[in-house]
């Protein structure tokens, strides 16, 4: 059994802004210098996977020479390790663990990180859409739209490393918002359907099957005025991209993403 006080578990949130808590409670890092707070930051993207020393240190030491980036990322390894296990040994440490030259962040039983539940449930409905289990598949797609709350990291700014994750973030969870409302679509639930094609606009404003998608549930709602409106939008974004003759929105089937 743990010692009372003694860290089991960590819970992450790396979309829409980072937050870290340790057994519960959300730690108040305001006195780690910056540099090791982005270190954080990007091991918690990475959750429970091991990311190379060399990965590391050119993301986030990149005007540094080797020898002096690599002793940077270790005086910065030492630091976490310290800051969420006070008092841990040296090569103890239950959260950010060495495998051979790379790091892990281990998050501990109980613990979670929404990035790697994202991606988690997105597998998931996968393996539901290639079975044919329609109602696995809808969970699954719910279930990783309500871990993604927003951008990855966005404190992070426009910082090279933290960038290319978050537009393939963005990007796969309009694709499972779409096919959410394909799927919702299939089952009849219309206003379910319209929920997750506008869910879909919001993270891609130029997705062309998710506003054919949206007009026909709310066609399929009988809600005659929002449709409208949405044909209007979705002409407008046409003739913004030089379409000047909107195909009518073709019948939704559903496909595995």
């Amino acid at each position: 059994m743990p010692a009372p006080g003694d860290p089991r578990c960590l819970r992450l949130r790396c979309f829409g802004g980072f937050r870290l808590e340790r057994d519960g409670v959300r730690l108040d890092w305001s006195g780690v210098r910056p540099r090791v707070r982005t270190l954080m930051r990007y091991l918690a993207a990475e959750a429970g996977r091991p990311v190379h020393r060399e990965r590391i240190t050119a993301a986030l030491w990149p005007e540094l020479p080797d020898r002096a980036a690599v002793n940077s990322l270790h005086v910065g390894v030492s630091t976490l390790r310290t800051f969420l296990e006070p008092g841990v040994a040296r090569g103890a440490s239950r959260f950010i663990v060495r495998d051979g030259a790379s790091y892990r962040l281990e998050v501990g039983a109980g613990g979670g990180c929404d990035v790697s539940a994202f991606e988690a449930e997105l597998a998931a409905a996968r393996r539901g859409a290639s079975l044919g289990d329609d109602g696995a598949a809808v969970r699954a797609l719910r279930g990783a739209l309500d871990h993604y709350t927003g951008d990855l990291l966005p404190e992070d700014g426009p910082a090279e490393w933290v960038v290319a994750d978050r537009e393939r973030h963005r990007c796969r969870a309009a694709e499972a918002a779409v096919l959410l409302a394909r799927l919702e679509l299939a089952g009849g639930r219309d206003r379910a359907a319209a929920t997750a094609a506008r869910r879909a606009l919001e993270l891609d404003g130029y997705h062309d099957d998710a506003w054919r998608l949206l007009i026909t549930a709310q066609r399929g709602a009988g809600d005659a005025a929002a449709c409208r409106r949405s044909q209007q939008a979705y002409e407008r974004v046409l003739r913004s991209l030089g379409v000047t003759r909107p195909a009518a929105p073709r019948p939704a089937h559903v496909t595995a993403a």
